[in-house]
């Protein structure tokens, strides 16, 4: 079977699903829309089985296309991709959705973009349960839909020994701006109220500053430890006695590996009871889920006071996540979606009679709680994951788009928003 991904860039996340996924037997190539930036995971990609095409005119494009028996986009609203379906050349094709994001907010992943697809591949069970899936019918989620985990290979966390240290650390691995971390971090981190904690914060430090205003003002200043953007994460794990995983509940996270390597490390973990959180962590079982900055201080103090409950949590979630989420099985699951895509004949797809219009509207095709707040001139009222850089966000699509005056407006009101915010 001949597969060509066809993926924006080739980034750690998305890199780590490939290196995991392998050739499973099959002959695997990734087209990339972008130069690759992540040299590593591009080496860990291509020693894994796959080839690499970067940089290709379109006659070689158009080759790629019409001789892979399966073309599987690799979506999550970067507008590389857009414009790549958008102009999708008239070739006859089968294809494969394969969404790494859970679709609930934003990016808002569109029925009608769905059924466009031959398959289409979730990164979590989450997105089967949202309305617009719900929608399309039993049969059709059943025969078309599909969820594989992140095809993270977790068996190496859950050889993780512990490394004696001095404070009792509550850890936090992940993306540190607003757009993923709880915008009340510090509040529920205010209500621990122990005096031998330290809390450990891994990740790119896009909010560092804003964090330690924050934790400063509640005189937390002192128990906060950035450790930056690393690339093994193991040591850290193995000193953290909790793992405290408080999302945003707007954001756009899926299979969650940060969470699931915690967990195969037999971490306690708490989180917020929200989102895919919920379809991971068995409450009381494997993990405890929280509501609010006091339900939050209340657990981590009991399982502070309770080493005996924290350690068979931990123990619990170890097995629990190595069961459900075994590499071997997730590429069976990728490699089934693959199997029922070819069983249709190749047709040809159209995507431009849904990006219609011009790219503002493409971009607002992945908006749908905050779509007013675009369409009425005010999207500083919307969410924060909108200013984000990159994600899809107005400003991403308006270096791509830079003709669009809506695009332009848009994430300059965005970003003076943000000023004035940051100036009162």
């Amino acid at each position: 079977m001949k597969i060509l991904h066809v993926a924006a860039h080739m980034g750690g996340g998305i890199g780590s699903a490939y290196a995991g996924l392998g050739s499973c037997g099959q002959e695997q190539s990734v087209l990339l829309l972008e130069p690759p930036i992540d040299t590593g995971a591009l080496d860990r990609v291509r020693a894994s089985g796959f080839r690499i095409l970067s940089g290709l005119d379109d006659v070689d494009v158009r080759k790629e296309l019409a001789n892979a028996d399966l073309v599987v986009f690799s979506w999550h609203h970067h507008p590389a991709l857009t414009k790549f379906l958008r102009e999708l050349p008239r070739i006859p094709l089968r294809s494969i959705l394969w969404c790494h994001v859970s679709g609930n907010y934003f990016p808002y992943v569109a029925s009608e973009f769905v059924q466009k697809f031959n398959q289409s591949i979730f990164a979590t069970p989450f997105t089967l349960d949202l309305p617009q899936i719900k929608a399309m019918g039993g049969e059709w989620v059943r025969e078309r839909c599909s969820v594989v985990y992140g095809l993270n290979d977790l068996r190496r966390f859950a050889r993780l020994r512990k490394i004696p240290h001095e404070k009792y650390a509550i850890g936090y691995i992940g993306t540190l701006g607003f757009c993923k971390l709880n915008p009340d971090f510090i509040s529920f981190c205010g209500e621990v109220c122990l005096p031998d904690v330290q809390f450990m914060m891994v990740g790119a430090p896009s909010t560092q500053r804003e964090l330690q205003a924050s934790a400063s003002q509640k005189g937390l200043s002192s128990q906060f430890d950035f450790l930056g953007q690393i690339p093994d994460v193991t040591q850290a794990l193995s000193q953290m006695d909790i793992f405290g995983y408080l999302l945003n509940p707007q954001h756009f996270g899926a299979t969650e590996n940060a969470l699931l390597e915690a967990m195969a490390a037999s971490l306690p973990v708490i989180a917020l009871d929200q989102c895919v959180e919920q379809g991971i962590i068995r409450d009381g079982q494997t993990g405890l889920l929280v509501h609010t900055p006091e339900e939050y201080g209340k657990a981590v103090r009991y399982l502070h006071d309770n080493p005996q409950v924290a350690e068979r949590l931990g123990a619990a979630a170890r097995e629990d996540i190595l069961e459900r989420y075994d590499i071997g099985a997730n590429r069976q699951r990728f490699l089934a979606a693959c199997e029922r895509a070819l069983t249709d004949e190749k047709s040809i797809h159209r995507f431009d009679d849904f990006f219609k219009g011009e790219p503002a509207d493409w971009f607002l095709t992945g908006v749908n709680t905050d779509r007013a707040c675009f369409e009425q001139d005010c999207p500083q009222d919307a969410g924060r994951i909108f200013g984000e850089a990159t994600k899809g966000s107005p400003a991403h699509y308006s270096r791509y788009f830079q003709e669009d005056s809506r695009l332009a407006r848009w994430a300059w009101n965005i970003q003076r928003g943000g000023e004035k915010a940051n100036e009162s």
